[in-house]
């Protein structure tokens, strides 16, 4: 039986920087995914602290389907 768990869709959480070829999410260990959206639209004004749902669709790729804009506020 194939596992399917790189397949599901799961919640990433990060920073949105630019990218060459679209927007980069950079999580808090410091890897970076290329963000693929399902709708376009999404993607328009994106930037900060982002929580994401989506597939890992390649080795440094997420199919974004739902983006969430997290607040800025520090634990301290």
């Amino acid at each position: 039986m194939n596992s399917t768990s790189s397949y599901s869709a799961r919640f990433h959480i990060g920073t949105i920087e630019p990218g060459a070829r679209g927007p980069i999410l950079r999580d808090d260990d410091g890897l970076c995914w290329r963000l693929g959206f399902v709708d376009e639209r999404m993607a328009d004004g994106l930037n900060g602290r982002v929580r994401v749902r989506g597939r890992i669709v390649d080795v440094d790729r997420i199919e974004v389907e739902y983006v969430e804009v997290q607040a800025d506020a520090e634990d301290s």
